[in-house]
């Protein structure tokens, strides 16, 4: 048998015996501050735990005063289910109701009902409390649940209680659970000897000893020294489990309250975050649009601007899409359950589920973010993945965030990818074969324009075309998409160029074209060593410029620039193959020559004679010892443009 890790919430009015309660339960007292025990009043949360064979239960005592309620939510974001505490004396309060009320927004989907102090009323009361209760939970989740009713005085339906709880868990399913851990901290401190501890409810994943962890959202890296779930030391935390982390290779100042630990680049933070929102039935005052509230998830409170998606009015009892602009960068979780409250007076508005969280969709259309929304909010495990997939389009989407997002593992991922029809590149990206295959046709789409306004070229220069690309897509999916191209046909990639498969330089010119070219071409054999200026031969036509450009991307021309003067120079490479083989034989090696010497040899100046032996010098051709050069031995000569 398994084991079964299950999380409690205990909620309900203050002073209804929620702690006592649970003290009963397992002999633990959670008010561990000497404040919560004078004044008999939680103030933080508290936390027990019950175990019976396989199975722990965690129980989570929430504050109950309304002064708490930011504790509250922190405490019953993550729980499985709640213990609804309601005292026999004084029957559903203020903090009853709105404890209640969170817990429905938080997509909590199961609990119990505990009627406490039984002992200081009689059965008449009893009666009508639990009347009264049921009352309370009609047309909610917990409709039709049975009712406990217990007393600590004389421990009456203790065991009972205890029992019901342990059956409920053994005959619930495991939590949805996915690779990347993610570890909300509702409190940090220092252990003398220790260091830094974090503690939290583990939500998703499992976290190892030694495993490298990410403070978010800070960014700031650092390792798990130790873990410890109810005071023993272990290897490993599963979710669900209340767990503290002493960490490694970090500051006290860097970790605090309302920091979540994740696996490292799990999850991007962002400032936009796309929700579903029920508004509360019985809200006093309606929120306008565009007004700031307060967002509450997890142990993170964060103000935000509530902006309203859809083109229907803000009232009690509704369901809108949203989006949510928080004032700093938060790390929100698609999946994640969260609370809005207005600013002043505090008050609860509503709830609901993150759907997504990427930045990007505030580039698309509003009809399409409203189907991407409406589809992730109805959909199950595959519907989300596709649909990530899909609202992706050309820049694809990791795997890692297509784990997180969908809440699912990377084996349950790739079986849904199988069935998909997808493009996974590297095992690392998953882009939609449609838009994959768009992607293609843009490619030859915007070389086939090239090539015909750029009839001299030999094709597209390959690292700007792939930027041209990269503002639509990753480079991980522009190169599988070239090697796609290239196995296909469709594409040749020569060197630094790219260009259509069909593409043919020479057929592409024209007998006029072909004319032009021939005669620039002339005009630099013609003026061997006393070389024209390039501003001189083209004077500003366009024509004459892409010949040009024809003529040196081919090696005909080189262009040469003098270090010093850094003045370019333009040769016809018969020229320089000229001047190479008049060195050669007038000085072979090992005979010294000078600048004057070749100046007086090709009865030429300094200014062409020293830029073309620099060029030599580069080329291997010559070797330069103080004021002298010698040839080589072997010369190689490469028609490299500098």
């Amino acid at each position: 048998m398994t084991h079964q890790q299950f999380t409690i919430g205990v909620i309900g009015h203050v002073d209804h015996g929620k702690t006592s309660l649970v003290k009963a339960l397992t002999g633990i007292d959670t008010d561990r501050l000497e404040e919560e025990k004078q004044r008999g009043l939680s103030i933080v949360l508290g936390f027990a735990y019950l175990e019976a064979g396989q199975t722990t239960i965690d129980l989570i005592d929430v504050p109950g005063h309304e002064k708490f309620i930011r504790t509250m939510i922190a405490g019953a974001t993550g729980i499985d289910a709640i213990l609804l505490v309601i005292a026999a004396n004084e029957g559903i309060k203020p903090q009853t109701r709105e404890h209640f009320t969170i817990t429905q927004l938080l997509g909590i989907k199961q609990g119990l009902i505990v009627i406490t102090k039984s002992d200081l009323v009689d059965k008449d009361q009893l009666y009508s409390i639990i009347k009264q209760t049921n009352e309370f939970i009609r047309d909610t989740f917990l409709h039709n649940s049975p009712v406990y009713c217990v007393s600590i005085i004389d421990g009456s339906g203790l065991t009972k209680l205890s029992n019901v709880l342990i059956n409920m868990v053994e005959k619930t399913s495991s939590r949805m659970v996915g690779d990347n851990f993610y570890l909300p901290l509702d409190r940090v401190f220092t252990v003398s000897g220790f260091g830094i501890v974090g503690t939290g409810t583990l939500r998703n994943g499992k976290i190892k000893r030694g495993d490298e962890i990410e403070i978010m959202p800070l960014g700031v890296k650092a390792s798990v020294r130790e873990l410890q779930v109810h005071n023993k030391s272990i290897a490993e935390a599963l979710p669900g489990q209340r767990v503290a982390v002493n960490l490694r290779g970090i500051k006290r100042d860097q970790l605090n309250h309302g920091h979540t630990l994740i696996t490292p680049g799990s999850i991007q933070p962002t400032t936009s975050i796309y929700a579903m929102l029920r508004v509360l039935d019985d809200i006093t005052r309606v929120p306008k649009r565009s007004e700031p509230v307060r967002l509450l998830f997890g142990t993170t409170e964060v103000i935000a601007k509530l902006r309203i998606l859809e083109d229907k009015p803000i009232k009690a009892g509704v369901n809108l899409l949203i989006q949510l602009r928080t004032q700093k960068t938060v790390i929100a979780g698609t999946g994640e359950h969260f609370i809005i409250r207005t600013c002043s007076p505090i008050e609860t508005i509503g709830g609901g589920e993150f759907l997504d969280n990427s930045e990007s969709l505030s580039k698309i259309s509003k009809n399409v973010l409203l189907t991407h929304l409406h589809n992730l909010e109805r959909g199950n495990t595959v519907t989300r993945v596709r649909e990530f997939i899909h609202a992706a389009n050309s820049h694809g989407i990791k795997l890692t965030k297509l784990t997180e997002r969908s809440i699912t593992t990377k084996a349950e991922l790739i079986s849904i990818l199988d069935k998909t029809d997808v493009v996974v590149i590297d095992n690392n990206i998953a882009i939609e074969r449609t838009a994959f295959e768009s992607l293609g046709q843009k490619v030859l789409k915007l070389l086939e324009d090239f090539h015909k306004a750029e009839p001299f070229q030999p094709g597209y220069r390959l690292e700007h075309f792939k930027l041209l690309l990269l503002a639509d897509s990753k480079t991980a999916i522009v190169d599988h998409l070239f090697k796609e191209l290239t196995n296909r046909n469709k594409i040749i990639i020569d060197g630094n160029y790219i260009r259509l498969s069909g593409f043919s330089l020479e057929d592409n010119i024209s007998d006029s074209d072909r004319k032009l070219i021939d005669s620039i071409e002339r005009i630099f054999i013609n003026s061997g060593i006393s070389t024209p200026t390039i501003e001189e031969v083209i004077k500003s036509d366009p024509a004459k410029k892409c010949a040009y450009q024809y003529l040196k991307d081919n090696g005909k021309l080189i262009s040469l620039r003098d270090t010093k003067s850094k003045k370019l120079f333009i040769f016809h490479s018969d020229t320089l193959e000229d001047i190479k083989q008049k060195i050669i034989k007038e000085f072979p090696p090992p005979k010294k020559f000078t600048v004057s010497e070749i100046r007086s040899l090709l009865d030429s100046t300094r200014k062409y004679v020293l830029p073309i032996l620099e060029y030599f010098d580069r080329n291997q051709l010559t070797i330069r010892q103080g004021d002298y050069r010698t040839v080589l031995l072997h010369p190689q000569i490469n028609n490299i443009d500098t």
